[in-house]
């Protein structure tokens, strides 16, 4: 009984002694260059490019970097990047951008260089446009049917786009709103990536869609690849605004076929999403899927079958 009581209070004294001693962990890391971008068939491609810094750690307000050398290649023949420096366009501040048309089977190489960091690169070819398909869709749900290419392993990306238009019954002033409708994961609100599910929503806060914001649902054609499939969506309705307004929606539903470094990308941020732990930095980072050679993030590519303008009674 001693030896135990004995044993107690030594356990006692050290996690007191323990508790009394700060320390800390220093966790050192290289900062990289951090590329996010996602050309598509539009005409304006947008450049995220940023810095890193050590999990754990709080940014310091200058992950945007102001001075970087970007090349921005398709099929050899190079485009000039420009940089958005303010919030007048559509381009969000900070982010790089390209003025070119693209289509499919382009190849498109980016490489960008700054002081003191190492050199990245990066290389995609957009995808086929989505095949043709039927849709119905009310402001609760979408659903689509296509036929699958057998011949080809595809990630299949499904959205509806709201245009909504909104008048100032005192003021007679027009404002036009642009973005997806969120996605619903069954019954449930979550918008992130379930291992049971085989989908994943991947939000792009303006970088791969050209809009100030928005999500997609992604599947592969693992389970339906060269046969005719459904997909379904519940959808969750953008925000009404309060007040005196005159409201006009019309509505595009749109199949996207994204590259495979799109969907493994997002699967890849949705498993770091949802490691709390390693934002606190008390567990390891989860891994994150990268294609750019000498940095880290993405660059991916989409194209996309759409229909023409809907309204809703």
């Amino acid at each position: 009984m001693k030896k135990h009581t004995f044993g107690i209070l030594c356990l006692t004294v050290l996690a007191a002694c323990a508790c009394g001693k700060e320390f800390e962990l220093e966790v050192t890391s290289d900062p990289k260059l951090f590329l996010q971008c996602c050309p598509g068939p539009g005409d304006t491609t947008i450049i995220q490019l940023n810095r890193t810094f050590a999990v754990g750690r709080t940014a310091d307000n200058v992950l945007l970097l102001e001075d970087a050398d970007i090349d921005f290649v398709v099929n050899g023949t190079p485009y000039y990047v420009e940089r958005a420096v303010d919030t007048a366009g559509v381009i969000p501040p900070g982010c790089w951008f390209v003025v070119a048309s693209l289509q499919a089977g382009d190849e498109v190489a980016v490489e960008a260089r700054a002081d003191g960091f190492n050199p990245i690169s990066a290389r995609v070819t957009l995808p086929s446009p989505a095949p043709d398909f039927t849709w119905k869709f009310n402001r609760d749900s979408v659903r689509i049917t296509f036929r699958d290419d057998s011949a080809t392993e595809d990630w299949y990306g499904l959205a509806v786009y709201c245009e909504r238009t909104l008048i100032n019954l005192d003021t007679g002033q027009e404002r036009v709103l642009k973005q997806n409708l969120l996605p619903l994961n069954g019954s449930s609100d979550s918008w992130w990536y379930s291992k049971v599910r085989n989908y994943v929503d991947i939000p792009f806060n303006g970088w791969s869609f050209g809009y100030a914001w928005s999500m997609v649902r992604v599947w592969p054609d693992t389970g339906f690849s060269g046969q005719e499939t459904t997909l379904f969506m519940p959808t969750r309705d953008i925000v009404s605004y309060v007040g005196n307004y005159e409201q006009h929606d019309r509505f595009k539903v749109r199949l996207y076929r994204v590259s495979n470094e799109f969907f493994r990308y997002g699967v890849a941020l949705e498993h770091m999403r949802s490691n709390t732990l390693a934002e606190a930095g008390l567990a390891p980072a989860a891994y994150a899927y990268s294609n750019v050679h000498g940095g880290v993030g993405v660059l991916a590519a989409w194209n996309v079958c759409e229909t023409g303008w809907l309204t809703l009674p």
